[in-house]
């Protein structure tokens, strides 16, 4: 007998040509909206792959929306499966009972067999299944075939909960639930159908390694060629796996501690031993080597009679793991640019909860806190601390343990930046060839599909459905003031723009004071509209080489250091296509009120200056001046030697939209470290459709584009209340000490040959720009002018 396979379409209807999956939690049962599916024309899958073109994802979907979003399939909610059936409504009793029926026919049992089928239980102990289920069990295995579905287990007959037994993986997977268990197969009589069945599916085995006593655990290899621990609960689950394969299969994971806040599907080969994660490619050499793990309780001093007796409870495990939180360091970084070290009670909390996966972790229980009772916020995900009755916020980072350091961002992606312009010699005279001159862009969509965009609405609510509740900011932004009324404006920008731009947000902190300046600098030569937006990259000679992002895609394979090559942080920036999503890296909600680095950069301002044609006597007064300014009006001027803003606020949003016609000439979808993501590409299209939108992309910021408000146009946001009420005032203000400085043709004309790398391009003009920089917010805010 075969294996169960849910109902293909028979029908023509709006979904014909089409195939779904459910998960999560959905409105009506799964068998009615299947039904509805089946009676369109639509075709119903069980499981994920890359040949699906819908999931329909309902509340706490699970690892199947990870996988999907992996696979580049489209997502729809329960309302935008309804408009696409276009009032088909649900099929009729009949029909879904013919539906149940085609999914629950009963087949033939086989004949009985000596073979014992078991499932691993939360404990780790192997428990049978009954006799009715290791026949069903059993029957399918012996057909040959490497998976099916059902819902005919006998502890099932109440719930008709939907079943996907993997023999490939031996798992047991609940397909409401996504939860897995162990499961094997033991006993199995030596008849020539049975080893035909296991030459088909190579990866059953029968009976676990035989314990020898020997303790083993397991290595990764990094970067540098060194082996590194994986944490301890991960070995673990890497040997449990080896175990039951007898060290020659593979089995796939989301459940790495590592991987907690990016839920990515891994992929574990033992027989080439490499560990592979599927969204981005990125593989790595792993081995299994004898001894105790260095975090095993075990292997103690303190501690051996305890851990070496097979009696231990679970209370004296408990116990020991919180004594292990004591060996751990935590940190914030303190006013003066230091890391500070946290209590040895507070450092023991926060590592308690970081252990237990809760981020973001809300207490009241810190020593320094005991009078004032303020409530803390610690995410861990991006390493902050906020204290949600001030609003003040700080990094924090954690030292010490088989998980490696964590947080603190020490090279992050706008330090990158100014890592460059340290070592960078931007005085080297090049010529100018024809990317740097002034592109010539006519607006091409059509009526049409500017209605159908503004129909689909801002592009980080797609998906929401309609009559939903208000946007999920996260626990950090919706307990601020200032970061839900940013965001409410954000989201407000969006539906203004959305019927002929795109929008991305890129994160940055320790940057903030040179991208202030070089929007300064921009408006005084070139009209750019620094009082609504920073400017990212103003110089244009590494543009020369890299000047769209084709030119980025080709050169990418040879950075063997990905998107931290110096050549790309010269010329692109990392973002987000939704303010919302949770983004594997630096998601907005998230990083907003800090920012994304800390570290000192000292001398980069006066770098900065000098490339842009500063004389080289008067740098160092003006960068003095700029950081005084800075400090003046609020903004925090730490990481250039000056002091903190008054809320410790560091983190700043850049929202930029880029018109829908130039997406694909300067923007690429990507995966973390910028491996691009086939599957969302061409991005243009995939942000063009509706449906939840999600994911990294990476740009080139030619100033060629991105000083063209026609092109594209940003809005800075700051997390810092009284900078951003004030950033306005420090622009002028930066722009009349630049315009001391940039004060006849002569100079002028030297600064733009800085910035340029050299020869001047033709429609450059040596005329200051500062008054004709200049727009009223109502103009800014017209998506059609010209």
């Amino acid at each position: 007998s075969r294996a169960r396979a849910m109902p293909k379409a028979k029908k023509k209807g709006p979904l014909s040509g089409k195939s779904f999956c459910l998960s999560g939690k959905l409105s009506k049962a799964r068998g009615k909206i299947s039904a509805m599916i089946i009676n369109a024309g639509g075709e119903v899958k069980s499981s994920i792959s890359k040949k699906l073109d819908v999931l329909v994802a309902g509340d706490d979907p699970g690892s199947k929306l990870s996988l999907a979003k992996a696979y580049g399939i489209e997502i729809w909610d329960e309302d935008e499966l309804n408009e696409a059936i276009e009032g088909g409504g649900i099929s009729s009793d009949e029909e879904i009972k013919v539906y149940k029926k085609k999914l629950t026919k009963k087949k033939k049992t086989p004949p009985c067999s000596d073979v014992v089928w078991e499932w691993e239980d939360d404990e780790g102990e192997w428990n049978k299944f009954s006799k009715e289920d290791r026949l069903l069990l059993e029957e399918n295995y012996q057909s040959g075939v490497k998976n099916f579905v059902t819902k005919d287990f006998s502890w099932n007959k109440d719930h008709g909960t939907l079943y996907k037994i993997d023999f490939h993986n031996l798992l047991q997977i609940n397909l409401d639930s996504d939860s897995e268990r162990a499961i094997r197969r033991c006993g199995a009589p030596k008849s020539k159908k049975a080893k035909k069945a296991k030459k088909a599916t190579p990866m059953v085995v029968e009976a676990d390694i035989p314990e020898d006593g020997a303790k083993h655990s397991w290595q990764w290899m990094d970067d540098e060629g060194d082996w590194q621990y994986f944490a301890l609960e991960d070995s673990e689950l890497v040997e449990k796996r080896y175990r039951m394969t007898k060290g020659k299969g593979m089995f796939s994971t989301t459940d790495f501690s590592f991987n907690k806040a990016h839920n990515s599907v891994y992929v574990v080969n033992f027989k080439k031993m490499s560990q592979r994660n599927v969204e981005t490619g990125a593989s790595r050499t792993i081995r299994r080597v004898s001894g105790p793990h260095p975090d095993d309780d075990a292997d103690d001093d303190d501690d051996e009679d305890v851990a070496s007796s097979s009696t231990a409870t679970k209370a004296e495990k408990k116990k020991k793991k919180k004594e292990k939180a004591g060996k751990i360091e935590w940190q914030w970084w303190m006013d003066d640019s230091k890391w500070g070290k946290f209590d040895k009670d507070d450092s023991k909390l926060l590592e308690e909860a970081y252990q237990s996966n809760a981020s973001p972790f809300v207490t009241r229980d810190l020593s320094f806190n005991k009078i004032h009772q303020s409530l803390y916020i610690f995410d861990f995900l991006v390493m902050t601390q906020v204290n949600s009755d001030s609003g003040t916020s700080r990094k924090i980072r954690r030292l010490g343990g088989s998980k490696g350091t964590k947080g603190g961002h020490d090279k992050a992606e706008d330090d990158g930046y100014t890592s460059v312009l340290k070592s960078a010699d931007w005085e080297a005279p090049i010529e100018v060839k024809a990317s740097s001159k002034a592109p010539t862009f006519h607006p091409s969509i059509s009526v049409k599909d500017v209605v159908k965009q503004q129909k689909l609405g801002p592009q980080s609510l797609r998906g929401a459905g309609k009559g939903k509740a208000k946007p999920d900011y996260g626990p950090i932004v919706q307990k601020d003031k200032h970061g839900r009324k940013c965001f409410d404006e954000m989201l407000a920008n969006e539906k203004t723009f959305c019927g002929e731009w795109a929008v991305f947000y890129h994160s940055y902190s320790a940057a903030a004071l040179m991208y202030e300046v070089q929007a300064a600098v921009a408006a005084c030569l070139f009209r750019f509209k620094s009082d609504y937006a920073t400017l990212p990259r103003l110089l244009w000679k590494p543009f020369n080489d890299i000047p769209d992002a084709k030119a980025m895609l080709k050169e990418f394979p040879t950075w063997p250091d990905r998107d931290h090559n110096p050549r790309f942080r010269a010329v692109g920036l990392c973002g987000t296509s939704s303010l919302l999503a949770h983004d594997s890296e630096a998601p907005p909600k998230s990083v907003f009120l800090m920012g994304y680095s800390v570290g000192p950069l000292t001398g980069i301002l006066e770098r900065l200056l000098a490339a842009c044609g500063v004389p080289k006597k008067q740098v160092n007064a003006l960068a003095k001046k700029m950081i005084k300014l800075a400090e003046k009006y609020g903004l925090d001027a730490r990481g250039h030697g000056g002091k903190m803003c008054k809320s410790g606020r560091a983190g700043h949003l850049l929202q930029i939209f880029v018109r829908r016609e130039l997406i694909d000439k300067y923007v690429y979808p990507a995966f973390p470290y910028g491996v691009p993501d086939n599957k969302r590409n061409p991005l243009g299209e995939y942000l063009s459709r509706g449906g939840q939108k999600s994911g990294q992309v990476r740009i080139t910021v030619n100033p060629d584009v991105f000083l063209r408000a026609s092109c594209v146009r940003m809005f800075v946001y700051s997390a810092d209340p009284t900078f951003h009420a004030n950033r306005c005032k420090f622009q002028a203000k930066l722009r009349d000490l630049l315009d001391d400085i940039l004060d006849s043709d002569n100079s002028r004309a030297k600064a733009a040959k800085g910035i340029f790398g050299g020869k001047l391009p033709s429609w450059w003009s040596s005329e200051d720009q500062t008054d004709a920089s200049k727009m009223s917010k109502k103009r800014y805010l017209m998506p059609d002018f010209s």
